[in-house]
């Protein structure tokens, strides 16, 4: 007699997702299934190598107060399950552009924004992968900036300071305990800092496509999707507003401060 084949999901360690809603992960309210894709899918970048399919199984939910879109699939995952299966030696396949591209624009965009004031100000660069954006703030003259990163063997060390200007790009959506990391940025964070960063807000038309939308990821470690609703409820856990330049541009702040007022002066 052959033996019962192995379901991909539980051989992955994903939690099984149960058909009743399921609180947010940020407000609390009722999250009903939303659409399932497989764990090998990718979000949509032009230099990204598609991946096999795995047949396991990834379930989103989203929230009906807030908008976050959310699996828990994740949810019983230990620091090395995201290491072995996630930001594994595969990962520069699935986004190419984070060790160079990506951080080199980023310090770019940094220093033309903050650079009358760069001697003032210490960046940590949360989320940071290879330290490539705190090196390139260095170079342009920022008074100290210095990179954190859990999956990093270079940068998992995490500071024993806080700072004035926290970056923090590409990072929120990879969160599978939303409310723990912000936290942890926050502790980070100076009294009188800001918060600049990135995770794309979910299109108007997310209803009609729902996990169509390429910024839906699972294997890059995209599992939690944030609205700019979801975003303002996260941080006002911790006495934060926030601001958007665009779907993809954040900060978030108790008060601006001095080198950071230009920034909402139109």
């Amino acid at each position: 007699m052959s033996a019962a084949p192995i379901d991909p999901a539980r051989a992955l360690g994903l939690r099984p997702a149960s058909p009743q809603p399921a609180p947010c992960k940020v407000c609390g309210g009722a999250s009903p299934l939303f659409g399932v894709v497989d764990f090998a899918r990718i979000c949509d970048e032009p230099r990204a190598k598609v991946q096999p399919l795995t047949g396991a199984a990834v379930y989103y939910r989203r929230c009906q107060v807030c908008g976050l879109i959310f699996s828990d699939a994740f949810d019983d995952w230990s620091h090395a399950d995201f290491a072995a299966h996630v930001y594994n030696d595969v990962y520069l396949e699935i986004d190419p552009d984070y060790v160079e591209l990506r951080p080199n624009n980023q310090a770019q965009v940094i220093a033309a924004t903050f650079g009358a004031s760069m001697g003032e100000i210490d960046v940590l660069d949360y989320g940071g992968g290879t330290g490539k954006l705190a090196a390139g703030l260095r170079e342009r003259g920022f008074r100290s900036a210095a990179s954190y990163d859990a999956f990093s063997p270079e940068f998992r060390e995490r500071p024993q300071r806080r700072f004035n200007l926290v970056t923090c790009f590409e990072t929120l959506e990879h969160m599978p305990d939303p409310v723990g990391g912000a936290s942890d940025i926050v502790s980070l964070m100076e009294d009188d800092g800001l918060l600049l960063f990135s995770t794309l807000v979910q299109p108007a038309n997310i209803a009609e496509i729902g996990l169509r939308w390429g910024y839906v990821g699972p294997r890059n470690g995209h599992i939690t999707l944030h609205t700019r609703q979801s975003l303002a409820r996260l941080f006002d856990r911790f006495g934060l507003k926030t601001a958007s330049f665009d779907d993809n541009i954040h900060v978030a702040f108790r008060t601006l401060p001095p080198w950071a007022r230009h920034l909402m002066a139109s």
